[in-house]
Order: structure tokens, then sequence, then C-alpha cells
């Protein structure tokens, strides 16, 4: 009889497995490689959409820790003034929409502004003495102001403001996947918004990791230290005698047909 039980039990949970409907997100490709001389690449996300809605799409990688330097004068001179480390902060933060701004939710564009929901769990340490100090609200916005605009310009950070595109009650929207994007689980998440609220999502993710010789390097460091270090100056030292024939070989080119001097008793 209990075994009869525990049969019927496990038989339900096969079958709910089927009924659950799956995610309607998808995106193609699942998993982007990053090879040597990784220039970016793109991914599709696609979905259907709700009747009589709008959707936001948002991009979102793990956090990850950023060590910051403060500039500042020093005399006629530019230098270090003060050193942070920031925690909790997405490396990869981009938001796609299908309508204006404007039609989104009023503490949505709040918080879009100057990438503050990237920001939300974000903590910033003073490291410029011996001990780390967790800086207040207040005196950490510069460095994360300027890790924001420095995001930015690299593409890692973005607001694209009616990149989604809506055909027959499904969306589509090309996403970039810019060099420094960090390796990773990728978090895609879809939001439907009518009448100025979010009434539904949807989430799915796609990876990404590196390929060839970035990826045996990588393992190689993990795995084998001592091995990768050796590598490391044996290619530094390679480099230097390269650079220096280099030079050689330019200087005897730029002599060529030039007549020498000869100095006279």
């Amino acid at each position: 009889m209990r075994w009869g039980l525990r049969l019927l039990s496990w038989l339900f949970l096969f079958l709910l497995g089927f009924a659950l409907p799956a995610s309607a997100l998808e995106v193609s490709p699942d998993k982007v490689g990053i090879g040597l001389n990784f220039a970016g690449d793109k991914v599709t996300v696609t979905g259907a959409l709700p009747a009589g809605c709008n959707v936001y799409v948002e991009v979102l990688s793990p956090p990850v820790k950023v060590p910051v330097n403060r500039l500042g004068h020093v005399g006629p001179f530019w230098l270090n003034k003060q050193k942070a480390e920031i925690k909790g902060v997405p490396k990869l933060y981009q938001v796609y929409t299908s309508c204006p701004l404007s039609q989104l939710p009023p503490a949505l564009r709040e918080e879009l502004e100057g990438y503050q929901k990237a920001f939300r769990k974000a903590e910033v340490y003073d490291t410029t003495g011996e001990e780390k100090r967790l800086l207040d609200r207040q005196a950490a916005l510069p460095f994360l102001q300027f890790l924001a605009q420095e995001y930015q310009n690299k593409g890692l950070y973005a607001v694209r403001e009616g990149a989604v595109k809506v055909t027959d009650g499904h969306f589509q929207v090309t996403v970039d996947v810019p060099p420094g994007t960090p390796q990773g689980e990728i978090q895609v998440t879809a939001h439907f918004v009518k009448n100025g609220q979010v009434v539904g999502r949807e989430a799915t993710s796609f990876r990404v990791e590196s390929r060839g010789l970035v990826r045996w390097l990588r393992v190689l460091a993990g795995t084998e230290g001592p091995v990768y270090g050796g590598m490391a100056v044996m290619l530094a030292i390679i480099a230097g005698l390269g650079v220096g024939m280099g030079f050689g070989l330019l200087d005897r080119l730029l002599s060529f047909g030039i007549p020498r001097r000869t100095s006279r008793a």
C-alpha cells in the first residue's frame, strides 16, 4: 500500500512537470564565447506580449568587485588622492524599451536616471589607509557616478528607448554583448507594463564563457599556477626580444642608402 502511494505521488509530480508552462522568453544564442580577439557579440531576445502592454527588457550580470582611484590636484600634478573598492555592482546593466520612457512607471524612470537601480546594493569602501572603511551614500556617490560613466562609455551600461520591436503580439530586441562583459550567467527579464504599472514578468538567461586559448589560459591559471606564471614570464621575454628586433630592423631600413660620415684627422 505504501509503495502504491509513493508510485502515485511520483506519477503526479511527473505529470505536473509537463503541465507547468515553460518560460515564453527566449534568447538566441544562449551561449556567447569570448576568444582572444573578442570584439563584442549580440543575442536576440523574443517573447509573447500580453494584450495592451508595453515591455522593457532588463539585462543584468552578476555583481563584481571593482577598484577605483579618485584623482585630485597635488601641486601642478594630477595624482591619486583616494582609493576605493566597489562591491555589489553589476558590470553589465542594460534596459531596452518598446515605448517612450514617459510611459514607464515613475519609480522605474527615477531608478534608471544615473543607473541608480544598478547601484541599489552597492557598497563603497575607502581603501586609502591601512583599513577599509565603508562610505556613506553621499561620500560613495562620486565613485558610483564615475563607474557608471566608465561602463556607459564602454557600452556595458545603456538605456535604449524604443529598441524593442513589437509585431502581432510578440516582441523582439537585439541585445549587445560588448567587450568587457563578465563571464557567467547573464539574467534577462521582460517586464510587462500596462497603464503605468508592471503587471507581469518573464525571465531567462544566457551564458558568457571563454573559449579557445582564453579558456585554456584561464583553466591553467586556476589549476597550475606555477606553470602559468612561468609561461607569462617567457611570453614577456619573447615579446621584449621581438620589440628589440623590430626596432633594430626599423633602424636598418631607415639608415639604408644614407652615406656614413667619416671624420678627418
